[in-house]
């Protein structure tokens, strides 16, 4: 699933109900996972709403077969940044990018195709390499995180999806195929959101994907140059 159909993970029932009438079909065992996160752990995110950011984005889509949002962000080098699992399947659907979204305002809004996003092969990257003007941007942090590392999160996560909210993780391990792992979980519409370091403005990832314990970032450590060269 896209997001708001969000991190990969999708279906909510019992109390969450309502919400989930437009994130999921059938009792799978993400469902669960996702129900019981929606329960217990976003409490602590719904919690963190922090001022609208010029450098993040919501990021909507909607075509004859999808619609869903996710989040994404700026690079100081003009680069619009999200997961890439968060573009609509059909590459001709259009992608809004909201920037500084706040309850239906926004600061700037920028509008291509889905298909102008260039894939980082093997990781859950997407970059929209056309320079943003007049925007400002992430650093990209030089050094991957280490186990340990407290970062911060901020993004479009459901059940308050119309504000910008921000939680606090730590890294727990390092993965395969430049993922690491948070011990913190993240709701739906926070794919692509930047992943930075605790007391810094550096992005070191971008949210990938979410379980009910954790969740995933890929590295976007040293790759300021790489993304769209």
């Amino acid at each position: 699933m896209s997001d708001h159909r969000g991190n990969k993970d999708g279906c909510l029932f019992g109390a969450a109900r309502r919400l989930s009438s437009t994130l999921c079909r059938g009792p799978t065992l993400a469902c669960w996972s996702l129900a019981l996160m929606l329960l217990t752990g976003f409490a602590a995110w719904s919690d963190g709403r922090v001022p609208a950011d010029p450098r993040i984005a919501r990021l909507n889509h909607a075509g004859f077969t999808s619609r869903g949002h996710c989040t994404g962000f700026a690079t100081q080098a003009g680069t619009l940044v999200t997961a890439a699992h968060c573009l609509p399947s059909i590459q001709s659907d259009t992608v809004h990018a909201l920037f500084a979204y706040e309850t239906g305002y926004y600061a700037r809004h920028s509008t291509t195709s889905g298909g102008s996003y260039r894939h980082l092969e093997g990781r859950d990257i997407a970059a929209l390499c056309d320079p943003l003007r007049h925007t400002v941007g992430f650093q990209l942090a030089e050094q991957s995180p280490k186990p340990g590392t407290k970062v911060r999160v901020q993004g479009y996560g459901i059940p308050k999806a119309h504000v910008l909210q921000m939680t606090t993780c730590r890294v727990q391990s390092i993965e395969s195929f430049g993922r690491f792992r948070l011990d913190c979980p993240l709701p739906p519409g926070t794919s692509g959101a930047p992943v930075m370091l605790l007391g810094s403005q550096d992005v070191v990832g971008v949210v990938s994907t979410s379980a009910a314990s954790h969740s995933y970032a890929t590295s976007l450590s040293g790759m300021e140059h790489r993304i769209c060269n």
